[in-house]
């Protein structure tokens, strides 16, 4: 695939900012998180203002790419193997990568403790990636020089372990216990690791219940966001990952307008708590396998965002499916309905995709961020 385009587009005059800069979502599909990093930082280098650690995780017979590779799949995977904790109602039909083939071939799971007890029995291990990741991401940092770069660590909500459960009032009942749970793994890395990590939360059982719902009711689907929030010690950097589902790079929600995630974005923001920084909201424009819209006007509610002065704006659309022309016009639509640059990425992690297709749009990432 060739990326040399023949020309860059023409980009608004005003409100502008200096330069575009990229954003990776969170996993890639490299041998390991240092080479996951390390390839990261080959290609984009200077253009990341954080850094994920490629989210690998442990390779076994059972799960042979990773047992992180697929969001919070490995979470429910470790409650799976928690019998003490959980009763297993349903089992998975799993693929050849030993994740579930589908949205509807979870595992199905049925809590032995309370919601009030339920965090003293589980541990989802985010803190321990982050550990064992932060480290090596300091030695490559400094070896490009990048002494700015951010730690990234993603996390869902509590809400999105709903997917293991049986029943969906537990479902309910059980979110902000798994909330109570994740903030107590966020704030052991914020102990340790303090300003040099972004915390990145990702959100799609939120965005896809914010389209389920009539207008007027789209901010019960910020609940589960606002809670975790709450929990989190003070003084973090967040960034928001919008997300529309790419499990198998299936997508959950397949959007006509983009009117509703403006609005689900400008009631989070309205409803924003003081104590923590918003540092970026990264919106999703493709669908998974789906390519992302080459109509100008589907870009034209972008206009609507209200951010905070200092939040990014990333706009996910780099997409395979898209030539290199066309993905410049993609950004090119979005830059004029925004009035402004806006930062670079692909509307979800890499991982589902096999190391050549994420190596070409590291690489296409790059090139999109250089564009004069």
């Amino acid at each position: 695939m060739v990326l040399q385009p023949e020309s860059g587009p023409t980009l608004p005059t005003e409100n502008q900012k200096s330069k575009r800069s990229a954003l990776l979502v969170g996993s890639m599909p490299f041998d390991d998180e240092t080479t996951c990093m390390s390839r990261a930082l080959d290609v984009l280098g200077p253009a990341l203002f954080s850094l994920p650690d490629g989210e690998i995780g442990d390779k076994t017979p059972a799960f042979p790419k990773g047992n992180r590779i697929a969001w919070v799949v490995y979470a429910i995977e470790k409650l799976t193997g928690d019998t003490d904790s959980w009763e297993i109602i349903k089992q998975p039909v799993r693929g050849e990568d030993g994740m579930a083939i589908d949205y509807n071939q979870f595992q199905k799971l049925k809590p032995k403790h309370s919601p009030a007890n339920m965090p003293h029995h589980v541990q989802l291990g985010y803190d321990a990636f982050a550990r064992q990741s932060y480290p090596i991401f300091r030695r490559l940092r400094d070896q490009h020089n990048l002494p700015g770069l951010k730690f990234q660590m993603g996390v869902p909500t509590g809400f999105a372990m709903g997917f293991a459960f049986a029943s969906q009032i537990q479902w309910l009942r059980y979110t902000k216990a798994f909330n109570t749970i994740i903030a107590r793994e966020v704030n052991a890395v914020l102990a340790e690791i303090g300003h040099d990590v972004l915390i990145q939360i990702e959100v799609p059982p939120e965005l896809y219940a914010a389209y389920m719902l009539p207008s007027p009711l789209m901010s019960l689907a910020l609940i589960p966001i606002k809670d975790l929030l709450s929990k989190i010690n003070p003084g973090a950097q967040i960034g928001m990952h919008l997300c529309l589902g790419d499990f198998h790079n299936e997508a959950l929600v397949h959007p006509k307008t983009l009117t509703k995630m403006v609005s689900f974005s400008n009631r989070l923001v309205d409803e924003w708590p003081s104590q923590h920084t918003l540092a970026y909201i990264h919106y999703p424009f493709a669908e998974a396998g789906t390519p992302p819209s080459t109509n100008a006007t589907y870009y034209a509610p972008l206009k609507n965002i209200q951010l905070p002065a200092a939040t990014r704006f990333v706009a996910g659309f780099v997409h395979e499916k898209r030539s290199v022309a066309e993905n410049i016009d993609i950004l090119k639509s979005i830059e004029s309905a925004r009035g402004q640059y806006v930062d670079v990425a692909s509307s979800c992690g890499l991982g589902r995709h096999s190391p050549e297709t994420a190596d070409y749009l590291l690489k296409l990432t790059a090139q999109l961020t250089n564009l004069s």
